[in-house]
């Protein structure tokens, strides 16, 4: 099986690490007022835009790891699946970010068969690297995903938590 795993806050504690560090450097609230924008890829303001371009990267090197994450994937992997990260992350959009997440997957264990960056059509993507199953936080980019046919799952998060939907959900 060819699955597909987004990143942030489904390998990574992403939202957590964003909040902490907006919570440092946002001296005119801006960011935080616009924070579950931010968390589901939308940059409202060119001050959130130009901001993520230059810190994403320092802000990814301190996202936590989700307990297990590591382990279940390499489980995934010995067990005859191939692993494809479809992350939004990359440059040149977030500088720094490409190089940044290689290297904490190294230093956190985290096997895949491919990973894919600047994925901002995942349904696309999806499609073209023949995934049959993704995983992502985003309920939008699983909607998207569900209509070409592909399964999908919602991982729960801090951004999705409330938002009503009939798509399988999974917590960890």
């Amino acid at each position: 099986m060819r699955i597909g795993i987004d990143i942030d806050d489904v390998i990574t504690e992403t939202s957590i690490a964003v909040k902490e560090y907006i919570e440092k450097y946002d001296k005119d609230r801006d960011m935080m007022n616009h924070i579950e924008e931010v968390m589901r890829g939308d940059m409202p303001t060119q001050n959130i835009k130009d901001f993520f371009k230059n810190e994403s990267s320092k802000i990814f090197k301190r996202v936590k790891l989700k307990p297990n994450a590591s382990q279940v994937i390499e489980k995934l992997i010995n067990s005859g699946n191939e692993i494809f990260i479809i992350t939004s992350r990359g440059d040149p959009k977030m500088k720094g970010t490409t190089e940044c997440t290689l290297e904490y997957f190294r230093n956190n264990n985290i096997k895949y068969t491919k990973i894919l960056f600047n994925s901002f059509e995942k349904a696309k993507i999806c499609k073209e690297n023949k995934i049959d199953l993704m995983i992502d936080d985003s309920e939008k980019y699983c909607r998207e995903i569900l209509k070409e046919n592909i399964k999908s799952i919602l991982f729960t998060s801090e951004i999705n938590k409330t938002i009503p939907t009939k798509i399988e959900r999974v917590n960890n």
